[in-house]
């Protein structure tokens, strides 16, 4: 098995794959797709909302801590 009929195959798997399906199992298979995109998209974003929260507290810490400690 050489590299180059392992690229062909998978050249050729595509259009075949798309070719066979049509109707209702190319929907649900499209509706899938934008499913795992949305919850991915959804992951990303939860956890940058908390990587923000964590840097606003920890701020707001270092805030606290230099207020909390006397001068001398």
């Amino acid at each position: 098995m050489n590299l180059s009929s392992l690229v062909d195959t998978f050249y050729l798997a595509c259009p075949m794959c798309m070719s066979g399906s049509k109707g209702e199992g190319m929907m649900a298979a499209n509706l899938a797709i934008g499913f795992m995109l949305v919850v991915l998209v959804a992951v990303l974003a939860s956890i940058g909302v908390f990587m923000v929260y964590l840097a606003k507290r920890a701020k707001r810490f270092a805030e606290e801590e230099n207020t909390a400690v006397p001068s001398r």
